[in-house]
């Protein structure tokens, strides 16, 4: 049961204030890319890793698409977000799409585990 409760993603771990997007996206952040995923990241005072998902309209006219893209990332970190688990602290991560195509579900799994590991690789080298 206690394993079910560590593949969800709650409220608290979504990146939704104004003020933290401004904060991330202003400067001091850091990001790391496995294409076609950008991560762009930074260390947070809540102690918590929070997450947002950002498809560009640009890249993907119709709404359906977005979504599903953003679908993906989510369940990808959802499913392996346990690969930043050993980090003390909190982080504020955007997962951006750069690609103007779709991929299989495995794929995207692939490179947000890439990400993950190169996230924690980071961010244990800083401290």
């Amino acid at each position: 049961m206690a394993d079910l409760a560590l593949h969800t993603l709650p409220k608290e771990e979504r990146l939704c204030s104004r003020k933290a997007l401004e904060e991330l996206f202003g400067g001091g952040h850091q990001s790391v890319s496995a294409f076609p995923i950008r991560a762009v990241y930074m260390p947070n005072e809540v102690g918590v890793v929070r997450v947002m998902v950002s498809v560009s309209k640009r890249y993907f006219k119709r709404a359906v698409k977005r979504n599903r893209i953003k679908r993906q990332l989510r369940e990808a970190y959802r499913l392996q977000k346990e690969l930043l688990q050993p980090l003390t602290g909190g982080l504020d991560i955007a997962f951006l799409w750069t690609s103007d195509e779709q991929l299989p579900t495995e794929r995207v799994f692939q490179k947000m585990q890439t990400l993950l590991q190169r996230i924690h690789e980071s961010v244990s080298a800083d401290s």
